[in-house]
Parts: C-alpha cells; sequence; structure tokens
C-alpha cells in the first residue's frame, strides 16, 4: 500500500486512540497524534477502561510506569478492544526491568491478544523469554545484528500471531512471514524522552484508519525516521540544541502529513 493510500485513509477516518500510556509522555503523545491527524483519549482508571475503548477506533497499551491498577486497566482495555475488533497496539516499556512488569505483562498477554507490538530488541528478547516460560528478563543493553533482528521479530511476531516492529537505529518490522528493515532517521532521537512511545502512538494511529497492522508499522517506521533526520538536518543547519530537535520532529512530521493530505483534496 502507497504512502497515499495510507494517509487518504488516516485523513478520512481521524482516528481517536484510547492511549494507555505513562505519565512520563503523555503530552508528546498526544500531541503527535493531533500533528499527524488522530487524537487521543487518555483514560487511565480500570473502571473507566472498557467504556472509553468503545468509544475509539484503537487502542494503545503502554506500560510504562506501571503499577497494580495499570495493569488492570490494560487487560480491561485490551479484552474490550479485542472484542470490538479494535486494533490493539502494545509497547511493553522496560519489561525486562523488574518481574513485577514481566509478571504483568505475561498476565496481559495471556488474556490480550495485540495487533502489533512495538519495543526495542531488548524487549522483544524479554517478551520472547516469557512466552516460552523463561522467568528471567533481558539487559536492554543487548546488541544485536541485523540478521539476530530480524530472527528475534519474526519469532515473536509467530510467537503471539501479531506484527512486530523493532525500533532501533536501524527498525525491523516483521508478522512472521514478511521482514524488512527501515534505515535513516537520526540517532539524536535517543536523547529525547518518549521516542519510542510517539513512534508506538504512530503506528496505532495508522492501524486505527483501516491499514493493516504490517503496513501501518512499516509507515510509522519510514515516516519517524525522516521526521528524525530532518530534525537533526534543521538543527545541524541553525547550529541548535535537543530542544529545536524536538520541535523540528513534531514539525516534520506534521509536514509529512499535512503535505500528503494536501495533494489527495
Amino acid at each position: 500500500m502507497e504512502r497515499k493510500e495510507i494517509l487518504a485513509k488516516l485523513h478520512l477516518v481521524r482516528p481517536r486512540i484510547h492511549c494507555l500510556t505513562n505519565p512520563v509522555t503523555m503530552q508528546d503523545v498526544a500531541n503527535i497524534l493531533l500533528a499527524c491527524g488522530g487524537s487521543a483519549i487518555m483514560a487511565q482508571d480500570p473502571e473507566e477502561a472498557e467504556e472509553i475503548t468503545a468509544e475509539c477506533h484503537g487502542t494503545l497499551l503502554n506500560t510504562g510506569v506501571p503499577d497494580r491498577e495499570k495493569f488492570l486497566a490494560c487487560v480491561r482495555a485490551g479484552r474490550k478492544a479485542n472484542e470490538l475488533g479494535h486494533p490493539v497496539i502494545l509497547d511493553p516499556v522496560g519489561v525486562g526491568a523488574s518481574r513485577f512488569r514481566r509478571d504483568g505483562l505475561r498476565e496481559l498477554l495471556s488474556q490480550v491478544n495485540p495487533s502489533l507490538i512495538r519495543c526495542n530488541q531488548g524487549e522483544a528478547c524479554t517478551l520472547l523469554h516469557l512466552q516460552r516460560g523463561v522467568a528471567e528478563g533481558v539487559e536492554s543493553g543487548i546488541t544485536l545484528d541485523m540478521d539476530g533482528r530480524k530472527k528475534v521479530a519474526e519469532e515473536l511476531a509467530r510467537a503471539y500471531s501479531c506484527t512486530v516492529l523493532v525500533s532501533g537505529n536501524q527498525d525491523v518490522v516483521s508478522d512472521g512471514e514478511r521482514t524488512e528493515s527501515i534505515s535513516g532517521g537520526d540517532r539524536r532521537i535517543a536523547r529525547i524522552t518518549g521516542g519510542g512511545c510517539m513512534l508506538s502512538a504512530l503506528c496505532a494511529m495508522f492501524a486505527s484508519a483501516g491499514t493493516a497492522a504490517y503496513e501501518a508499522a512499516r509507515e510509522a517506521g519510514r515516516i519517524w525516521k525522516e521526521s528524525s533526520e530532518a530534525a537533526g538536518q534543521h538543527i545541524d543547519t541553525a547550529k541548535e540544541g535537543m530542544g529545536s530537535f524536538h520541535q523540528y520532529l513534531f514539525d516534520e512530521a506534521d509536514r509529512i502529513c499535512r503535505g500528503e493530505e494536501i495533494q489527495t483534496e
């Protein structure tokens, strides 16, 4: 599916995403969705999780800064989204950091079927360990070569019957059958908080507008790489810093989506 078609769907639907995200990145997640053509509702309480999910086009489960109430809300929202046939995007933030997180993700994945998992390579390896019944986590600093990352993405996609986007200097997207890498970007994106959370939100946005999970993940990854690369070029030219990089990242993501929108009208 071409970008023009994916963005045309986005501009037609203007998807509303139930984002159970973490407080560190809430504002950026909400703003990147608004900038690119979607919107967010960020209901966090388990008591309203199902009701809010039913009012949205898709659900983003970001398990950063977890507590018991957060995991319960994610389970309820995810199960409701599965029941309604809505896409569920899982961002298992720091799943390898503690036994509490691993146990919470294990329980979540026993009750909810994600359409798409967006994670880094350490998180991907930990999720594979959980699926195989291994209790320990994986070091976040793990380094795999491209063949290793592709293998992990493919195995994780097959294990959970979903699409997987493993992000990093080079992203890998796989549905267990198709696998490809996404190059480009600017490594300085790792110096701002929430880059991965915002990428997960873009995945949810495209999937919730009717684009299949594999194509949604691939297009989100490409746009995010293009946006960060352009942001880096801006600050290099103007001799600016990371605050400006953050601003230009939003500007470029907005420009890419808005520019295509003008062409399709």
